[in-house]
C-alpha cells in the first residue's frame, strides 16, 4: 500500500506534468497545400492559411477543464475526495481530447495531409495516470 507522502508526491508529479503539457503543443496536423494547424492548450494556430480557408481560427481552450481538475488534485492533498474528483475529471478531459485527436487525424488523412502527435499530449496522458494513482492512494489512505 502506498503511504500518504508517496501519494502526495504522485499528485504533485501529475500536476507538474499537466502544467508542462499546458505550454507544449498538444498535437499538430499538417494538411496538404502547406497549411499547418498547431493545437495548444490555449488555442489553435493556423500557419500558411490560404485565402479560401474559413474565416477565424478555432480556439477550443482545452486548457480550462484541465486547469480546473489540476486545482482539484492540489486540493486533494487536504481533501481526499477532491483529488479523486480532479483525477476523474482530468481523465474525462483527456478522453475528449483523445477523441478529437483521432478525428483530426482522420480529417488530415482524408485531405491527403500528414499528422503528428505533439509532446504535450503525451505529457498530459502520463500526468493524468500518475495523478490518478496518487488520488486513489490518498482516497484509500483516508478510508483506512
Amino acid at each position: 500500500m502506498i503511504g500518504r507522502p508517496t501519494a502526495i508526491a504522485l499528485i504533485a508529479a501529475g500536476v507538474v506534468l499537466t502544467a508542462t503539457a499546458m505550454v507544449l503543443p498538444w498535437y499538430s496536423t499538417a494538411y496538404a497545400g502547406g497549411v499547418e494547424v498547431v493545437v495548444r492548450a490555449w488555442g489553435t494556430e493556423i500557419l500558411g492559411k490560404p485565402g479560401d480557408w474559413p474565416a477565424g481560427e478555432l480556439s477550443p481552450w482545452y486548457g480550462v477543464p484541465v486547469v480546473v481538475t489540476a486545482l482539484l488534485l492540489v486540493a486533494g492533498v487536504w481533501i481526499s475526495r477532491a483529488a479523486l474528483a480532479g483525477a476523474a475529471g482530468q481523465l474525462g478531459a483527456v478522453g475528449v481530447i483523445g477523441a478529437l485527436v483521432v478525428s483530426e487525424r482522420g480529417h488530415a488523412v482524408e485531405q491527403q495531409g500528414d499528422f503528428a502527435v505533439g509532446f504535450g499530449l503525451v505529457f498530459l496522458a502520463v500526468g493524468t495516470l500518475v495523478a490518478l494513482a496518487g488520488a486513489v492512494a490518498v482516497q484509500r489512505e483516508a478510508a483506512a
